[in-house]
């Protein structure tokens, strides 16, 4: 049987791939899967980091009982990051340190978009349930996923037709104050405008606001569509 040059460099590359990432080459071991839960369990995110903590507990429980994966068992590390850029990379770095085999559970954007460069660079698997349009968008990195939802561009463009046809053309855009939002802000403008809408007043909400009572007055008398 004949070796060609390409079939020899190609199993030299695939070789020092494997040999690169040693995290992932545990073939046949019983050592546990280790996943690092990057957890909204402080700041703004708090409400849902309660339940995302809750939720992926007893899925663990179930999960173990059931063999685990690939009959290896797995560990979950949680680590708040108090919805907050800095002390999201600082988790991730955290998470890279200590042997996770992976970082997972992000759901604010702007969190996500100050931790996920640092996914990259420790070359970690990253993955977000974050709905912003950063990860469809190629805005960020190969190391960090967006797996099972649909990212803002996509949702705004389905619903602006709806909007347009059914209950007005002209819209204040209420919206947070960070990535997630202006998604929204900047998406949603454009899909209004190819229906033939337009949004006349844009007002941004600060993440630690706790009233939408002052903002009220500043939505325009003509309008006919609040979208927030």
């Amino acid at each position: 049987m004949t070796t060609s040059r390409r079939t020899v460099l190609k199993g030299a590359a695939a070789t020092a791939a494997l040999a690169a990432t040693p995290r992932f080459v545990q073939a046949q071991s019983s050592q546990p899967i280790r996943l690092g839960f990057q957890l909204h369990r402080t700041g703004i995110g708090a409400a849902y980091g309660r339940w995302y903590e809750r939720t992926a507990t007893a899925a663990l429980k179930v999960l173990n009982e059931q063999g685990g994966i690939n009959g290896r068992p797995v560990e979950i590390v949680f680590e708040d990051d108090g919805t907050d850029p800095k002390r999201g990379a600082e988790v991730v770095e955290k998470f890279a340190a200590g042997d996770m085999d992976l970082v997972f559970g992000t759901l604010f954007s702007h969190v996500v978009m100050g931790a996920a460069p640092r996914a990259g660079e420790l070359r970690i698997p990253y993955l977000v349930c974050s709905e912003g349009h950063h990860v469809a968008s190629g805005a960020l990195n190969r190391w960090t996923l967006q797996p099972g939802i649909t990212d803002v561009k996509s949702q705004v463009r389905a619903m602006a037709p709806w909007v347009a046809s059914n209950l007005g053309r002209k819209v204040t855009l209420i919206y947070p104050d960070y990535a997630f939002g202006y998604d929204h802000r900047d998406n949603f403008t454009a899909a209004m405008q190819e229906q033939g809408g337009e949004v006349i007043e844009l007002l941004a909400i600060p993440p630690t606001e706790t009233s939408f009572t002052r903002y009220l007055p500043r939505i325009p008398r003509e309008t006919e569509v609040i979208y927030h």
